[in-house]
């Protein structure tokens, strides 16, 4: 009967060649947390308030434009929607912009959010509007605690000659924790 010496798994072999000798050796790490769904994705928020003046109302900005690192869902992950009741007129002619409107297109899920009801969101190169109130979802895990945020698309960038390039942000929250001015590379 044979025998075999049933030693480690890298038993003889140079640990450097296999690329350290434990798993986040060389690894420089921010002690900010793990990276998580929160993290694959960014918006710029714009925020503004609503002034009311003898012509009607309109929106102005609120200081510089914020980096929010997020999940984003669109379209593909949900199912969009068009008006929000089928009580309403659908017509062409019974809308000021003329047929069907999507109303909720997107969805964001964020650890900070800095905005409002009548924030301004830049995502690859259209316009949102926050729609409704920013929710915070509080229950479960530290880990799983974020702001739930749907927006609706109110320019597409693709109809804007040239594009609507991004922002230029002053501050980044979400992924990681805070961090000042764009000092590092942008995607």
């Amino acid at each position: 009967m044979e025998t075999y010496d049933m030693g480690h798994l890298y038993d003889g072999v140079d640990i450097d060649e296999l690329g350290g000798g434990h798993l986040y050796d060389r690894t420089e790490l921010t002690g900010h947390g793990v990276q998580q769904l929160f993290d694959t994705d960014y918006v710029i928020v714009v925020n503004r308030r609503h002034v009311q003046d003898a012509h009607g109302g309109y929106h102005e900005q609120v200081g510089d434009p914020v980096k929010v690192v997020c999940s984003v869902e669109g379209r593909a992950q949900q199912a969009g929607m068009f008006s929000i009741s089928g009580a309403e007129d659908k017509s062409p002619h019974g809308q000021n912009s003329g047929g069907l409107q999507e109303v909720t297109p997107l969805q964001i899920l964020a650890r900070e959010w800095p905005g409002d009801i009548h924030s301004r969101i830049w995502y690859k190169g259209d316009w949102y509007d926050a729609d409704g109130y920013p929710t915070w979802r509080g229950s479960g895990s530290v880990l799983s605690q974020h702001w739930e945020v749907r927006c609706r698309r109110v320019v597409i960038g693709g109809y804007v000659p040239g594009g609507i390039p991004e922002p230029e942000w002053s501050k980044e929250v979400g992924a990681n924790g805070p961090r000042d001015h764009q000092t590092e590379d942008r995607p």
